[in-house]
């Protein structure tokens, strides 16, 4: 039986009705693997004009939409749908190739490996629009020695797998910002990279590079020069 084919049957009785499931959803982008992850989500399935909506959260911050039926959509993206065997929902989009599958609770993900810490020459250009990966909005921060070098609203996306092999959690975080700039962070549970170097994490979603006088913090919410000195009398 097909991945919340029970769910849309029950919707399919009552209009209106929406009935959610756990799973775990996978995303890959043939041209951004950074971007690809495979994670637990949750998963609202309801009746649509002409097909099967279902709205996805995923633990990683990201939101998505499919729609299954004669034109099926990602994000109201053109997308094939991908006949699979395994139970899964998959889709694919038209001009992209993205890949986005909805897997059945406790599915064991695919050639799972662990993040490898990020080094300075991995370090990637700033990224371009993102297609429909969504990600969690909020505002970033940089110092230099105390001094401010970045300030401003920026995209969180983190991807986390467990390793086949060492059964060890690698998470992999990458944080655009809305200047162009690409910050990228890495761990597991006994170790943290900024952008390559060695980091210590601090308390309010900081982490600081000793070695290279960096010091970074992430926030849903706009900073202040309160909190963060260095923002005193920037613009």
């Amino acid at each position: 039986m097909r991945l919340f084919q029970g769910l849309i049957l029950l919707a399919g009785l009552v209009p209106g009705l929406a009935a959610a499931e756990s799973g775990m959803c996978e995303y890959r982008h043939p041209a951004k693997p950074s971007w690809d992850f495979f994670t637990s989500c949750d998963v609202t399935v309801e009746p649509v004009a002409g097909g099967v909506l279902r709205r996805v959260e995923v633990s990683n911050g990201s939101k998505f939409t499919t729609i299954s039926g004669a034109e099926p959509s990602v994000n109201g993206l053109a997308a094939r749908r991908l006949d699979r065997a395994d139970g899964a929902e998959c889709f694919e989009t038209v001009a992209d190739r993205e890949l986005i599958c909805i897997h059945p609770p406790g599915t064991t993900a695919p050639l799972a490996v662990a993040p490898a810490p990020i080094t300075p020459d991995a370090q990637t250009a700033a990224l371009g629009d993102v297609t429909f990966g969504g990600g969690e909005a909020g505002f970033c921060l940089l110092t230099e020695a105390g001094a401010l070098v970045d300030y401003g609203a920026c995209t969180r996306r983190e991807n986390c797998l467990i390793g086949e092999v060492s059964g060890a959690l690698g998470c992999l975080t990458e944080y655009q910002w809305k200047s162009g700039r690409v910050t990228q962070t890495a761990r597991e549970a006994d170790w943290l990279s900024l952008d390559g170097g060695a980091a210590t994490a601090e308390g309010g979603g900081c982490m600081t590079d000793a070695a290279a006088g960096l010091r970074f913090c992430y926030a849903t919410r706009a900073m202040s020069a309160e909190t963060h000195p260095a923002l005193a009398g920037a613009d």
